[in-house]
């Protein structure tokens, strides 16, 4: 998905997971249901355990780059992603509603929630902190990035958590991978494909799948933080196996 002259991008069909800046299609599909309608939506990919490798690895190489470009820079893709999904933030909300069921002031207010969570992130700033500075010493903390981040998004606020979980990734020079609920993937998968158009190939990545994909998204050594929002119950789970590579965890339960 290479950038071009229009960041436009069509939000009715075509729903894929991105794996290093590219479409990745799946043997393997399923649908969502409208929850108004009971109709099926379209078909959205079921990842494979090689789909995740291939995702860690573009992962791993697009954080050499992305974690020393400089935090302005970093800034402004942000904010360029941002105007981009506020230009189709009609389209975004229309989306929402047909995958995840909210009455249309809720779905608008939180396509609008969304694109005013990026901007906030990418409005931050991460200074050095002098610890102590002495005629013997001087102590700085420093904040660097810290590799891969996988995001677990949930059903119910599947646009705006998504956002909430890729801006500060980037901001801090970290690099994403994307799973959606398989309940309501489509928003998030287009998503990732807008920030194509702003980010380099591996920086933004989506995984679409089944009640497997969390677990290996979680158990993979190559991971090196997880962001999850969900139940309490799963939350352990998360923790239990991430524990067993030392990962960094976040738990929104």
């Amino acid at each position: 998905m290479s950038t071009n002259g229009t960041t436009h991008l069509n939000l009715k069909d075509n729903y894929v997971q991105i794996i290093n800046g590219k479409s990745a299609p799946t043997q393997k599909t399923h649908q969502g249901i409208n929850p108004a309608t009971l109709e099926k939506k379209p078909e959205v990919p079921v990842a494979t355990q090689d789909d995740l490798n291939n995702a860690v690895d573009a992962g791993k190489k697009a954080f050499k780059s992305w974690s020393r470009v400089p935090w302005e820079e970093r800034r402004q893709k942000l904010y360029a992603w941002a105007d981009a999904l506020e230009a189709q933030k009609k389209d975004f909300a229309a989306l929402l509603i047909s995958e995840q069921g909210k009455p249309i002031p809720q779905a608008t207010g939180e396509t609008d929630a969304a694109i005013a969570w990026i901007r906030g992130q990418a409005s931050f700033d991460l200074a050095e902190e002098v610890v102590e500075d002495s005629e013997n010493r001087k102590i700085i903390t420093r904040y660097t990035p810290l590799g891969i981040v996988a995001a677990i998004v949930p059903w119910n606020f599947p646009l705006m958590l998504a956002a909430a979980k890729i801006a500060p990734a980037l901001v801090t020079g970290n690099v994403i991978i994307v799973k959606p609920s398989p309940f309501t993937p489509y928003c998030g998968l287009k998503l990732v494909e807008l920030a194509q158009k702003f980010f380099p190939p591996g920086v933004v990545q989506s995984l679409s799948g089944d009640d497997n994909l969390g677990p290996w998204l979680t158990s993979h050594p190559g991971i090196d933080k997880i962001s999850f929002t969900g139940s309490t119950q799963t939350g352990k789970l998360v923790m239990q196996s991430a524990a067993k590579t030392l990962k960094r965890v976040t738990l929104e339960l």
